[in-house]
């Protein structure tokens, strides 16, 4: 076990005592801490320490729904690690966007998409056509834009309009129109 993640088990620890003796401040400055190493961990993309963080969240939330009756500010902390857990669990699951090099690499579907835009925003029946791709790989493609910044999406109506994001060095001018 590394330092890091034997602090991470320190920190829990400490938690638990302060619900333990219902040393709310203690416990709320303890909770805070373990939120902001999550947030650190998410920024730099630090997946172990983020399993790490998971692991000592989930060893907290579980032994205070253990007890028999833990009282109504236990029971706020026992909110609190469980959305902590629940942030933690959702930037364990999101993959980086790949680099925009690899998305308008020739060949690609994201790449026809991206010359389809080129020309003007356009729905996605209208990049089905314009690309020649089947609608579920132009579908599968535009989150994956949206993510990596490349494009920016607005509905209309009961369809969605994509267009190049506004600067972007694959648009023809460097600029687009405002959506309306």
């Amino acid at each position: 076990m590394s330092a890091l993640n034997s602090a991470f088990e320190r920190l829990g620890d400490d938690l638990l005592d302060a619900i333990g003796r219902q040393d709310w401040t203690v416990a709320d400055a303890e909770l805070e801490t373990l939120a902001q190493e999550a947030v650190a961990a998410m920024v730099a993309n630090r997946r172990d320490d983020l399993a790490a963080l998971a692991r000592v969240a989930a060893r907290c939330h579980t032994a205070l729904s253990l007890h028999d009756d833990p009282g109504g500010e236990a029971m706020h902390r026992q909110g609190q690690l469980r959305a902590l857990a629940v942030i933690i669990a959702a930037a364990r699951g999101r993959t980086p966007p790949r680099p925009d090099k690899a998305l308008s690499a020739p060949g690609t579907a994201t790449a026809a998409v991206l010359a389809a835009l080129k020309t003007g925003p356009q729905t996605c029946p209208a990049l089905v056509e314009a690309t020649g791709l089947s609608a579920e790989q132009v579908g599968g493609t535009l989150p994956e834009l949206r993510a990596a910044g490349l494009i920016r999406s607005w509905p209309a109506g009961r369809l969605t309009v994509n267009a190049l994001q506004e600067g972007d060095p694959l648009s023809p001018r460097g600029e687009r129109e405002n959506p309306p």
